[in-house]
């Protein structure tokens, strides 16, 4: 999945020009109740303005201005740095990871540095959820096996052999290589414990079983 499956589109998004006041910025960022501010012209992706920004820089002037008159005479052009954190359009949501470790939110550009929306942190998290099956009940059965070709098409064989259905499945490698770790989440059924046993035998080895509550 691409970012641009998942991100806020230009057309939704609350923007900032870099001629705008720095009191005019703060006053979107408050109103919306949101994280920062897209800071584009004629189209083209500048930077982001933030309130960690804005205070950051007036707390590290040295010239000797009063808040109220940095906040109603300073443009945001004055205070933003060059973008370093957009992310491409192209990237996968695996990939933003990382950069949303250290910023709420980030814009998302194309080659020509086109504004094209922006993704947060919470947009990706909703993902990685739904990937988990957070968002429905039902059954997480942690699973690991030696690792060799089929294993994951002989699971998916057990699951429909116990007629159960998948919420959802995730995969991981073990450090050694030997191993794969999976996790599985199914709607609870009768042949829960049925599969399990059938698993346990049939070289997969259970490592939990959570039903949530």
């Amino acid at each position: 999945m691409y970012l641009t499956n998942i991100m806020i589109p230009k057309e939704k998004c609350y923007i900032a020009h870099p001629k705008d006041t720095i009191h005019s910025a703060l006053d979107k960022l408050e109103h919306h109740g949101i994280d920062g501010l897209p800071v584009v012209a004629d189209g083209k992706y500048i930077g982001m303005i933030t309130r960690y920004s804005i205070f950051r820089h007036y707390f590290f002037k040295k010239e000797n201005v009063s808040r109220d008159n940095f906040i109603a005479d300073t443009l945001i052009e004055e205070i933003l740095t060059l973008d370093l954190h957009s992310l491409n359009e192209n990237l996968v949501v695996e990939e933003s990871l990382l950069n949303l470790q250290d910023f709420p939110i980030l814009a998302v550009v194309n080659d020509e540095k086109d504004f094209l929306g922006v993704v947060t942190r919470y947009d990706v998290m909703e993902q990685f959820k739904s990937a988990f099956g957070m968002k429905q009940k039902g059954v997480r059965i942690a699973i690991t096996s030696v690792e060799s070709e089929g294993r994951i098409k002989r699971l998916s064989s057990i699951i429909a052999k116990y007629k159960l259905n998948t919420i959802s499945f995730v995969t991981f490698d073990e450090t050694d290589k030997m191993y794969r770790r999976m996790i599985i989440k199914v709607e609870k059924s009768n042949n829960i414990n049925k599969f399990i046993k059938y698993l346990s035998k049939n070289g997969f080895k259970v490592l939990d079983v959570t039903e949530d509550n």
